[in-house]
């Protein structure tokens, strides 16, 4: 069977420049390169790698406490029945905002109004007994024992009728204040006694959420401070927030302090939703600023690529602050530095590049006895550039310029032409894999070789030619 080893290579290089996969053994950082910009020994250099960047720019950066919380209305409250009877009305739904006293249900009120009737009639009569007794008063005609008397029958029945209306007036409930029904609890003709629940309604604005801080963090939080917040609901969108309210004691069970911030929820956010809140503790203006994701990924300490002429050069930085998606450079860039913000993982100073979009396609170099990668391996490059951040038209771009360049092995001379199989295995072997694989295979122990082999598997290799491979690459079998 005829192996497409030049599809193989294709891929495995394409690979390696989008960050490679984690069994791959990558070279340490700082040594000469053997990748993928390197040169193994009498071979040609291999072609440049594709990378993205971007100027290095100056703007501001703020720093964050990072925590959570659920949010919360400021006024949330349970409408309960404060008489006896049954529902005849209802005139609001869930979902719907109602306004301060407006009438959303009514509870039977006939044996109330009736209650005030009955009262209304007692006061007149106590009004009249009152009026006379008076009157006899004023010409002396009866004790002052009889007025009293009378003064407080009709002071009595004036409370009566007092508490009558009252409870009419609980037959009709109306809203507390502007605010959205949260839910229903009650049916038409349902019988309710004092204490049953009919509503409970809910005035988002202003939205609260509550955090617990921790107690070493109390010197960095204060009234009027911002801070925004992100809801799984509206991924990518930021709700801006301001510390309102501050508790002055640590909770010794959790060594923790609450802190209240009143957001700004646009009518989008909701009580109870889970947020994510980002408290802003610091900011420095005019800082030389870079996004996290250009930082070298297999580097002890912190380490970039900047583009210098048509090759990657190395840069150790010290970082300051350090927010969502961006960091502060203290020390090792300069603003303008074209920093490599995609493919720098596997990158070693000197290694050729070529940047997306600077060149114009050059003419495809198919290789010889190649079809190019198969379909799946062309998915799987794609998958893995989307996972490194890339947008859909960058990967197509990245794609579209591998393809017109004729793949990694394009311009390289094919070995042993005219000479059989190419002067050997091990030829053929270093020839038609990438370099830095080949260097991997070299230096990889037992444990990454497994998954070097189930890597090479994967794109159609024989484990006997696999072996053959590993071997003339390792140096451990004869030509």
């Amino acid at each position: 069977m005829k192996i497409n080893l030049a599809a193989l290579a294709f891929t495995l290089l394409t690979l390696s420049a989008c960050g490679g996969s984690d069994d791959a053994v990558r070279p340490e950082a700082g040594s000469r390169p053997t990748g993928m910009g390197g040169q193994m020994s009498g071979g040609a250099p291999s072609a440049s790698v594709p990378v993205q960047v971007e100027p290095v720019p100056r703007r501001s950066i703020s720093q964050y406490l990072e925590t959570n919380g659920t949010l919360e209305a400021e006024n949330e409250v349970d409408i309960v029945a404060r008489t006896t009877g049954p529902v005849t009305e209802i005139n609001t739904e869930e979902g719907r905002m109602i306004r301060s006293g407006q009438l959303i249900a009514t509870i039977d009120e006939r044996e109330a109004r009736n209650q005030v009737a009955i009262a209304t009639v007692a006061r007149d009569e106590a009004q009249l007994s009152y009026d006379r007794t008076k009157s006899s008063w004023d010409e002396g005609l009866v004790s002052r024992e009889a007025y009293d008397s009378a003064l407080s029958q009709l002071s009595s029945a004036k409370a009566q009728l007092e508490s009558a209306e009252i409870q009419l007036a609980y037959t009709e409930i109306k809203a507390p204040f502007d605010a959205l029904v949260v839910t229903r609890n009650i049916k038409l003709a349902q019988y309710v006694t004092p204490g049953t629940t009919l509503f409970r309604i809910s005035d988002f604005t202003p939205l609260l959420c509550r955090i617990e801080v921790p107690e070493k963090d109390f010197p960095r939080v204060r009234i009027g401070q911002p801070a925004h917040l992100r809801v799984e609901a509206y991924p990518g969108e930021k709700f801006s927030a301001e510390v309102t309210r501050l508790r002055p004691t640590i909770d010794a069970s959790s060594g923790t302090f609450t802190a209240t911030l009143e957001v700004d929820g646009r009518g989008k956010l909701r009580p109870g939703m889970f947020a994510s809140v980002y408290l802003q503790t610091d900011t420095h203006d005019d800082a030389v600023v870079i996004p996290r994701k250009a930082l070298v990924l297999d580097s002890l300490g912190d380490t970039v690529y900047i583009k210098s002429a048509d090759v990657a050069k190395r840069r150790e930085v010290r970082l300051g602050l350090r927010s969502e998606d961006l960091v502060e450079v203290l020390e090792g860039l300069a603003e303008g530095d074209l920093l490599i913000v995609i493919g720098q993982d596997g990158l070693a100073d000197g290694t050729p590049i070529s940047v997306i979009g600077d060149e114009p396609p050059a003419p495809a170099a198919a290789a010889e006895g190649s079809s190019g990668p198969p379909p799946e391996a062309v998915e799987m490059m794609r998958q893995r550039m989307k996972e490194r951040g890339m947008s859909d038209e960058e990967i197509e771009q990245r794609l579209q310029q591998i393809r017109d360049s004729g793949g990694p092995g394009a311009g390289r001379g094919r070995r042993g032409e005219g000479g059989g199989r190419g002067g050997g295995m091990g030829q053929a072997a270093e020839g038609e894999i990438p370099p830095s694989m080949a260097q991997r295979i070299k230096e990889a122990s037992p444990e990454e070789l497994e998954g070097i082999k189930e890597r090479m598997n994967q794109f159609g290799l024989s484990d006997e030619r696999i072996e053959e491979i590993i071997k003339q690459v390792r140096g451990e079998g004869g030509s």
